[in-house]
């Protein structure tokens, strides 16, 4: 098996979830999402990405990039066929 070229993970975040999600183009897609803590303590409700792979473990396409604000897509996790 060939590794793969992609080099930039894509963030996501779907309809009706808080969390975000960082795809590659093999089709692999893991949680990369953290709060942030405002000024006073508390945690924020909305997410950012913070945990990016360097690579990507289903097809090994080292990844050197990523999107700062994620792409809404109009449907639900679960209806993610492309």
């Amino acid at each position: 098996m060939k590794r793969g070229t992609d080099h930039e993970w894509i963030v996501i975040n779907y309809k009706g979830d808080g969390a975000v999600y960082a795809r590659c183009k093999c089709g692999f897609e893991y949680n990369c999402g953290k709060s942030k803590r405002l000024k006073d303590g508390s945690f924020s409700m909305t997410q950012h990405p913070a945990v990016m792979y360097p690579y990507c473990p289903w097809c090994g396409a080292r990844k050197k990039r990523y999107n700062e604000e994620p792409v809404k897509l109009e449907k639900f996790r679960w209806e993610r066929k492309e």
